[in-house]
Formats: C-alpha cells, structure tokens, sequence
C-alpha cells in the first residue's frame, strides 16, 4: 500500500491499521467458511433424501443459532478484544463445518448448522462493534461499509469456493475445506496480539447510559431494516437462489457458486458506494434507496425465468445489500457510550427472527405455489420499510456537531 495513502486511511482511524486489517480479514475468512454450504445444498438434499421444505430448515437453524448468540457476543464483545473474539469464532465454525461433512442425517446436518450460526454470530456482532468504534463519526459510515464487504464478500465467496470444491470432489470435502481453513485462521488470529478494549468516554453530546438510544418509532423502522433484509438473504442468496439455479436452470454446485462469486464483487462495489453515501451525504440517502432497489432485486424473479433474469436478480440484491451496514451505522450513531455492542447485538438479533422465519417459509410457498408467491412478500416487506425509514427516522450523518438528542 502506497505510504500516503496508509496514513491518510490511518489518520481517520482510532485503532492501529494493522489490526483493523486483521480484523476485516477475519470476519471475511470465517465468514466464508462458514457459507462454503449455500450451493451444496441441492447436493446435500440428493444424498440424504432432504426436500426443499428441509433443506429450508438449515437456514432456519443456522439463523437459531445465530439468535441465541447476538445478544450474548454484544455484551461480550464490548469488553473482550476483537481478535480473541474471532479466536472463539473461527474454532466454533471449524466444529460445526467438520460436523457438517460427517453427517449422514438430516438431523445431524441441522446441529451443524446451528453450530455454524453461533459461530457466525460471533463474528458478525464482534466484527460490527470493533468497526463501528474503529473511527469517529465523520467516518463510520465507511468503516462500517469496510465491515459491512468483509462480511458479505465471505458470503458470496465462501459459497464460489464451495461450489467448485464440491465439482471437483463432493460436498463433503467442500465442507472438511472449509473446517480445515477456520482452523488455519484461528491459529493466525492466536498469535496475532490482542489490544485491550477500551470503551468510548461519555461526552457532553452522549445519551444517559441507561437511557433507550432514540424513541420506540425509530427504533422499530431500525429494526425493521435487519429483519427484512436478513429475512431477505436467507430466503434468496442462502436458500432459494440456489435451488432455483439447480431445479429450474440445470445449473450445478460450482455453476451457482460461481454466479454467487459475481454477487460478491457487486457487494464490495455495493458496499464502497454505500458507505461514501453514508459519510458524505446523508445516512437516508444512503438506506432508503438500497431497500428499494433491494426490493427491485427480488421483484426480478417474477418475470419469465431465464439465467439472465435470475443473474440479475443475484447482482441487484447484492449491490443494495449495504442496507445493514447504513442502519447499524445509524445504531452507532445514537447508542450510548459503552454500549454499542449491545445496541449492535439487539439490532443483530432482531434481523436473525427474519433470517429464522422466513427461509422455511419461502422455501415451502416455493415448493407447493411456485416462484411468485415466495417472493412477493419479501419484496413488499423491503418497501414498506423503505417508506417508514423515509418518513421516520433522523439523519444522524452530523449528530456529533449537534447536541445529541433525537426526536
């Protein structure tokens, strides 16, 4: 990296770039780890007699065991280094992927994933907090859009890897790869050293610390945006994306791996325009029209299906899937000090009912009503809480040179 370059990115940065960087690359690889399972669906489904409504049902524990952890790894993760945090990540990920590629039963499968989603709760909840304190609040938007491409980046290429990995051998390797690389991670972040965490020092500007961080209307369309986009990305990119390129395009593991691979370069392009939007705009400007073309994203799979149309659909939705980093950019924004873990870890939880909920039922209205009835729902849910956020929530972009209150 030029040297001019590393100072000015250090200058807005209250952590050493070294260990932001080690922090982004953590939250990427255990996150790709832990989504090598996405296009080995169709594959895992064939070998143990799993049907769409099943196969829907490892979403749903993955998103169980991501809920049971939100909450936990935000208290957790205010108090605890980052780096040690992933340590227990990586390691819980490398346990669930192994289980994963042993199974040889549905119900096997599903603990595998639940241990999967404690894990990736860990990552997520620690990666989000460490990031949203990284810089102060002229930048946050863009540190948390760094998050925000670590993570989705590990979503779409944790499944191209896959994929590929499953053509040239089985499903099964794919996942003992995937156990193999998350404990090659958690050796690295072993021996990486762990800075103390030291919490925000209350200010003039700050709320109470006991205090609810914004009124119960802001916080229900906040709120809303994890859950809709979460409900999104479980029943689209991890769950029917893939069964419609298997069933209705012919395509195989590494071919829907692939078209997933080019999801996660629209992320990172998604994510860098996101963040500029968020910091030197406004934190609506950024939101509200991601939730819409969100919306537009899945609305795609209406039309006549054609590879085409389901490529598109897949690079729409991953272009507006910087949503949650501009609404946990907003949580930063107005949580009090010492608090943003948990704030975080609430906003995370809230997302994981959507991610529990909704694949299985979008998997089930798939396989007995057809694309467009499953769909549907998910797209009018992202509108409806693109209008809300229009009409209720605050910019927050300037609130530090303001005295802090929201109304």
């Amino acid at each position: 990296m030029d040297a001019r370059l590393r100072t000015r990115i250090q200058a807005t940065l209250k952590v050493p770039l070294g260990e932001a960087a080690l922090i982004g690359v953590a939250v990427f690889g255990i996150t790709t780890t832990a989504f090598f399972r996405v296009p080995l669906l169709p594959a895992i489904g064939s070998e143990l007699s799993m049907s769409a409504g099943d196969l829907g049902l490892l979403t749903t524990f993955f998103a169980i065991g991501r809920l049971l952890t939100d909450i936990p790894a935000g208290y957790v993760a205010d108090r605890l280094p980052a780096a040690r945090l992933m340590v227990v990540a990586a390691l819980v990920v490398a346990a669930g992927s192994f289980l994963l590629a042993g199974a040889q039963g549905a119900s096997l499968t599903q603990v595998a994933a639940l241990i999967l989603g404690i894990g990736s709760a860990m990552t997520n909840t620690g990666g989000m907090t460490f990031f949203s304190q990284a810089t102060g609040g002229g930048h946050r938007g863009m540190a948390l859009s760094a998050y925000s491409a670590a993570l989705l980046a590990g979503q779409a290429f944790g499944p191209t890897f896959g994929g590929l990995l499953a053509g040239l051998g089985s499903w099964r390797l794919a996942e003992t790869v995937a156990g193999i690389v998350a404990v090659i991670l958690m050796g690295g972040l072993l021996m990486s050293p762990a800075r103390p965490v030291v919490p925000r020092k209350p200010t003039a500007r700050s709320f109470h610390p006991s205090a609810p961080f914004a009124p119960w209307r802001v916080r229900m369309v906040l709120y809303g945006v994890p859950f809709a986009m979460f409900a999104t990305f479980g029943s689209m990119t991890q769950t029917l994306i893939p069964i419609i390129g298997d069933a209705d395009l012919g395509l195989s593991s590494s071919g829907i791996g692939l078209a997933l691979g080019l999801g996660g370069l629209a992320r990172l392009i998604g994510a860098l325009i996101g963040g500029q939007l968020a910091d030197r705009v406004s934190r609506k400007a950024a939101l509200v029209p991601g939730l819409l073309v969100q919306a537009a994203g899945v609305g795609l799979l209406v039309l006549p299906m054609t590879t085409f149309v389901w490529m598109a659909s897949i690079v729409l939705m991953s272009l507006a899937s910087y949503g949650i980093s501009v609404a946990g950019t907003i949580i930063a924004d107005l949580s009090s000090a010492g608090n943003i873990g948990r704030s975080l870890g609430t906003f995370r939880f809230i997302g994981d009912i959507g991610l529990i909920i909704a694949p299985t039922v979008t998997a089930l209205l798939y396989e007995h009503f057809g694309i467009r009835p499953s769909i549907l729902p998910l797209a009018g849910l992202l509108v409806l809480v693109a209008l809300a956020g229009a009409v209720v929530l605050p910019e927050t972009r300037w609130l530090e040179t303001n005295d802090g209150h929201v109304s």
